[in-house]
């Protein structure tokens, strides 16, 4: 029974993340939900409390995934300066694949009704990345890689939000920079100068 729930969720958050990465979230109907993930509408409800709920659970849908694949990046057993293009093509992925949602979310934010608990549960799976992130960070520094003229958490929220402007970018109707492009400005901001 556990497996068939776990599918019937995978499923459910499949269709929503395609149709609010599609759709304005007005423009997205429970119904429609529903059914391209082959459901009825009232399951989606024994399992989200609403639409709002739905939208900000597909946000966190799989980022303890992303989490571990990102630790198993930066913890290849290779040095720092040989793991950073890949730390940097895997948050590129990443952050090419959410993009879409987290643009809706952003638009929607003042508007989503968010419960304390729900707030809180983000904030901590943020945090828990940052920790991976800073860890990997603070190696580049003690490998002498990188500059300590900022904490290696310093780092990794930069680190972050180089992405995260890729999101702003696509929502102002810019364009996006390229993964080669954050690398260059990673490196020319913190790699020591020689």
């Amino acid at each position: 029974m556990q497996k068939k729930n776990e599918q019937t969720m995978s499923r459910i958050y499949d269709s929503a993340e395609k149709l609010f990465s599609e759709k304005d979230f007005h423009d997205v109907k429970m119904e429609e939900i529903a059914k391209n993930a082959g459901v009825g509408k009232g399951t989606i409800y024994t399992y989200f409390k609403s639409k709002e709920d739905l939208l900000f659970q597909c946000l966190n849908h799989n980022v303890e995934e992303h989490q571990k694949g990102f630790y198993e990046v930066v913890n290849s057993g290779k040095d720092f300066k040989s793991t950073l293009p890949n730390a940097f093509d895997f948050m590129y992925a990443f952050f090419k694949e959410k993009a879409p949602l987290i643009q809706r979310i952003m638009a929607l934010l003042p508007k989503l009704k968010l419960s304390e608990t729900d707030i809180k549960h983000c904030r901590e799976m943020f945090l828990k990345g940052l920790d991976i992130s800073s860890g990997f960070f603070q190696r580049g520094i003690d490998e002498g890689i990188l500059t300590n003229s900022m904490t290696s958490r310093q780092i990794a929220i930069i680190f972050q939000k180089m992405f995260d402007f890729n999101v702003m970018f696509a929502f102002y109707g810019e364009p996006e920079m390229s993964v080669e492009d954050c690398y260059r400005f990673f490196t020319k901001t913190f790699f020591r100068q020689e």
